[in-house]
């Protein structure tokens, strides 16, 4: 709603055609917390780990945008604080006006850009028809393990904007204590996902634009071991 991208899904290919245009970009924007008070909870976290992901990957990018940098590091601090509360307590308008402004900051934040997780995710999509932000959540922490290596700093921040004892190094594990908080305790075999679609997943991803502002450069042989290691 405040970004200057349409997404297309093609019919035969399941893939994402992304339009980029200033034109498309909103005069107005309603963000009314109260249409999605009756959103299931398992959307609620699926979207709203989407959400978080969209700043943690906008911010560990390293394209030089301070702006997107600070709104990137509220954003993932708001959802954090909000998401365990928005699907435990579904009328908690409170809540969901939180995570509705962390999805539209996280939405601000990526014209930045994103990571490697988007990627999977969009392969993920294509190949095993997964909902986008179920498959977000299920290879954020893997791809972010994966990734602490090459910004530790920057994941120092993380936690420091989301509280966490123990500082970047523990950030991994937070997100997967919230995963499990939130009803996300499926890995990618679970819902499908086999050997077999690993050739078509790793195509996928290499081809797909996100991960060329990944913290860390991701090759084919790359993207495979973290489809593995999520499996």
């Amino acid at each position: 709603e405040v970004g200057r991208s349409s997404v297309v899904s093609e019919n035969d290919t399941h893939l994402k055609r992304v339009v980029f245009s200033a034109a498309i970009l909103a005069k107005t924007v309603f963000a009314d917390p109260e249409l999605t008070l009756g959103l299931p909870a398992h959307v609620t976290a699926a979207t709203g780990m989407d959400a978080l992901t969209h700043n943690i990957e906008s911010y560990l990018s390293p394209a030089y945008h301070p702006l997107c940098d600070g709104i990137a590091l509220e954003g993932t601090r708001i959802a954090a604080a909000a998401l365990r509360t928005a699907v435990r307590e579904p009328g908690n308008l409170q809540a969901r006006g939180d995570m509705m402004m962390a999805s539209m900051m996280g939405a601000i934040a990526f014209q930045k850009d994103l990571g490697a997780v988007h990627s999977c995710a969009h392969a993920l999509g294509a190949v095993c028809d997964l909902h986008h932000g179920l498959a977000n959540a299920l290879m954020i922490d893997t791809v972010m393990a994966w990734n602490y290596a090459a910004v530790p700093a920057k994941f120092d921040e993380l936690a420091h904007v989301c509280k966490v004892p123990g500082g970047g190094a523990a950030f991994v594990d937070w997100l997967r204590q919230l995963k499990a908080d939130v009803g996300i305790t499926t890995r990618l075999a679970d819902l499908g996902v086999r050997p077999e679609h690993l050739p078509r997943l790793v195509e996928i991803a290499t081809a797909d634009m996100c991960h060329q502002t990944n913290p860390r450069p991701c090759t084919a042989a790359d993207f495979e071991a973290l489809f593995l290691e999520a499996m």
